[in-house]
């Protein structure tokens, strides 16, 4: 079973740390509700990207070490 913590964890980090960029620090203010929903859709975008691409690079890494093993 392959092991998904680091690729998890960096999709977290990414989306939290995309929120904290876009500016969501003010949550309890109604009028930028738009805002913050951007704001959610493009950290949810990011962090998925980003665990994408560390399992893609984890999967590579492995298979490539299964290449040189043979």
């Amino acid at each position: 079973m392959r092991n998904h913590q680091v690729a998890l964890w960096a999709g977290i980090s990414s989306f939290f740390g995309t929120l904290l960029a876009v500016g969501i620090f003010d949550v309890f203010n109604p009028d930028q509700l738009v805002e913050y929903v951007g704001a959610i859709l493009v950290a949810a975008i990011t962090g998925g990207s980003v665990y994408a691409k560390t399992r893609y690079d984890e999967v590579k890494k492995e298979r490539d070490a299964q290449d040189q093993g043979r």
